[in-house]
């Protein structure tokens, strides 16, 4: 299951469904998420999108960490220790 995950979270087959549409997900809530900073008055609606945002963000984070290891081909107690600190962690 964490290996789907890791499919489905990085860039995953052309022909995978989920990852695309995972990716179009992520990609629409990140323009989405931008919005809001092009007005200088708030309203519901903008606190609305950032709580949404950040939430979907913070998953988006969590489930790179859980499966990091795939990733950093490095075993999972290394991996959860050190992808904090990788480059693209800290853009997350």
């Amino acid at each position: 299951m964490r290996r789907r995950t890791f499919e489905i979270i990085e860039v995953g087959a052309p022909d995978d469904k989920v990852s695309i549409i995972y990716d179009r997900i992520m990609f629409t809530l990140i323009i989405i998420s931008v919005i809001p900073l092009f007005f200088k008055q708030t309203n519901t609606l903008f606190w609305y999108i950032d709580i949404i945002t950040v939430i979907a963000f913070i998953i988006d984070y969590i489930l790179r960490w859980i499966t990091a290891d795939f990733k950093l081909n490095k075993s999972k107690i290394t991996s959860f220790i050190f992808y904090p600190i990788t480059f693209f962690a800290i853009v997350d």
